[in-house]
């Protein structure tokens, strides 16, 4: 009669939590948006108000060096000694420098936006970026709120981490017996059924998601290296 009584309260509880799992989710993807919309606005300030203009020193030089390689080929692009740079020695480009950008951005005109021109593209690849950056941050934080990966989950990878190998495999073969133990447990004990603290917790994941976004869409240290124009490596590497 108790179980049956637990299972009718869980049961109970998972529908009055479903009842309102709609309007929050709701809510939530809506302010996602918002944000990641207000974060694309934001970045094309610049492009906005002065067209699609590159400005910056590092910038010029990356869209010159990303022009290189779109004319040349990745081969050339690799054995270039730029005379103008660093004049009069010279430099080395394709040794010197951090290629990611710049394969990015001729991928991009050559798979993708194909219509754009290739200064277009470096324009468009700081906004691009910052809005897909802010999104994955806002993925990563929902992915670390998850119960499954906090707790004892991290204190498990962290002792792995530092014991040695000896003590390694003892304290994973008995971590695991242990997670099986208490498993079982838990199955004895509780039903399928979804409880009211599982719905909380992935509500609390898809929150500190969302605002997580919008936090890395407004930051300044994030908005400094993602400004229409501002082609340089951190559009693409954050």
């Amino acid at each position: 009669n108790s179980n049956n009584n637990s299972n009718k309260k869980s049961s109970e509880v998972a529908v009055e939590y479903k009842s309102w799992s709609i309007p929050f989710y709701t809510l939530a993807s809506m302010t996602l948006l918002y944000f990641l919309s207000s974060a694309y606005n934001i970045r094309m300030t610049a492009i906005r108000s002065v067209g699609t203009v590159i400005h910056e020193f590092d910038p010029y030089f990356n869209y010159r060096a990303t022009e290189y390689l779109y004319y040349n080929g990745i081969s050339k692009f690799f054995t270039w000694f730029d005379h103008q740079s660093w004049y009069p020695l010279g430099r080395p480009v394709g040794t010197t420098i951090y290629p990611g950008m710049q394969v990015t951005a001729v991928f991009i005109k050559n798979h993708i936006m194909k219509s754009m021109s290739l200064n277009d593209v470096c324009v468009y690849i700081p906004v691009w970026f910052g809005v897909i950056a802010s999104l994955l941050v806002g993925l990563i934080a929902y992915e670390c709120t998850l119960e499954c990966n906090s707790d004892s989950q991290i204190l498990i990878v962290l002792w792995n981490i530092v014991a040695d190998e000896k003590n390694q495999i003892g304290s994973l073969s008995s971590s695991q017996k242990q997670s099986q133990q208490q498993q079982k447990k838990k199955k004895s004990t509780t039903t399928t059924t979804t409880t009211a603290y599982d719905v909380d917790n992935k509500k609390l994941a898809v929150l500190c998601g969302v605002l997580a976004t919008g936090i890395m869409g407004i930051i300044p240290a994030h908005l400094m290296r993602s400004v229409g124009g501002g082609v340089d490596n951190e559009s693409v590497a954050i």
